[in-house]
């Protein structure tokens, strides 16, 4: 898949991720913004009863509403599937002062018939031959690893099923699985049993995106129980004061309290304007990154993810 539009970004100073106005995860970049990007793709879905794999991000019976909440970096994807009338509220945020990536769903039954919910992340990270990924699950966790990061993704509910290695064979069908708990594969996935949803009855989940500079796997996996013990409630609440305090403080220009069309439109440029530019800022060096790069590939430009020594650091 070519990625060349980003409708969405959110990060902190460590962290820098961007979506599609669908939800999907495409970009996420570490430990700054002009650094390593890791992400080939990363793909949600459910399997419902005994459907094939639905992914979030792309059916065909999928509808969609993307925001932010007011002045934050918080990004919330409505999603409203309706064949099976499930309705999810996907809550994408990087912890203000956590390298970690939350995403929160909640989702809701809107159907007259019980609805069982199986879960399912597929994780591919961008590799080569001079730069391969190994999949490996433990403890609960999906570790990718490759040279010298580690990235892993975990919840706060128990891992159901695994698979490292040939998740292109059957991904489709939502069933994964098999003996092998590490392999040299940039793609793996895990799911998670949700239950049975009743009609109107509601569920909240969490999964954790975190990445680690350095191969010490046990002071890795110490670290990811913390992880997996995240408030996300107390984080998002936090995470949403961070930027509303970032937002009064660099509001110098004071636009008029107007209530007309251009001025309400204005003031939400001109505060998204605010909110952007530490996403796109190398807090260590100053540099500011034109935009967060959009054609890995080059197959439409010569890549844009330049610095320029003239631009300076604004997070002070």
């Amino acid at each position: 898949m070519e990625k060349y539009y980003n409708d969405a970004i959110i990060g902190n100073k460590e962290i820098t991720a961007s979506f599609t106005k669908k939800g999907e995860l495409i970009r996420l970049f570490y430990p700054n913004t002009d650094y390593r990007q890791f992400i080939d793709f990363l793909h949600v879905g459910v399997r419902i009863n005994d459907s094939s794999l639905i992914y979030l991000h792309d059916d065909i019976n999928n509808t969609y509403n993307q925001y932010y909440t007011e002045e934050t970096n918080i990004l919330n994807t409505e999603i409203l599937n309706t064949y099976f009338e499930l309705k999810v509220l996907q809550t994408d945020y990087v912890c203000s002062d956590k390298n970690t990536l939350i995403r929160k769903y909640k989702i809701n039954n809107k159907n007259n018939i019980d609805l069982n919910l199986d879960f399912i992340v597929y994780s591919s990270l961008l590799t080569s031959d001079n730069n391969q990924t190994s999949g490996y699950y433990k403890n609960n966790s999906l570790f990718q690893y490759m040279h010298d990061y580690t990235f892993t993704i975990c919840s706060n509910r128990k891992i159901e099923k695994s698979q490292i290695n040939n998740n292109q064979a059957n991904i489709q069908t939502g069933i994964i699985g098999d003996k092998d708990y590490v392999g040299m594969s940039n793609d793996s996935s895990i799911g998670y049993n949700l239950g049975t949803l009743k009609p109107n009855e509601e569920i909240e989940f969490c999964i954790y995106i975190t990445i680690f500079h350095g191969a010490d796997m046990k002071n890795i996996e110490k670290h990811l129980e913390d992880v997996k013990n995240i408030d996300y409630k107390k984080e998002l609440e936090k995470t949403k004061k961070y930027w509303e305090k970032y937002v009064k403080n660099h509001d110098t220009i004071k636009l008029t309290n107007s209530n007309s069309e251009y001025m309400c439109a204005l003031r939400k440029i001109y505060k998204r304007t605010i909110l952007l530019y530490p996403l796109l800022t190398n807090y260590l060096t100053g540099g500011i990154s034109a935009a967060v790069e959009i054609d890995e590939n080059r197959t439409k430009c010569g890549r844009y993810s330049y610095c320029w020594p003239r631009d300076r650091n604004i997070y002070n």
